[in-house]
């Protein structure tokens, strides 16, 4: 029951992986679902106005 070194090296299990849509590595491997274009949950891109930079 420690909570110090001996736990920081059970950590190595990877939550998230590469996306197969948009490539990038988002992919939440529980969820199943991408964070970054939203595969997995829709079937549109995910995007938002706050995020669109205006030039």
């Amino acid at each position: 029951m420690s909570k110090g070194t001996p736990s920081m090296g059970k950590r190595q299990k990877k939550t998230h992986i590469k996306c197969r849509r948009c490539g990038s590595v988002s992919f939440n491997y529980h969820t199943k679902t991408c964070a970054s274009c939203g595969f997995g949950r829709t079937k549109k891109l995910r995007s938002y106005n706050w995020h669109k930079k205006n030039s």
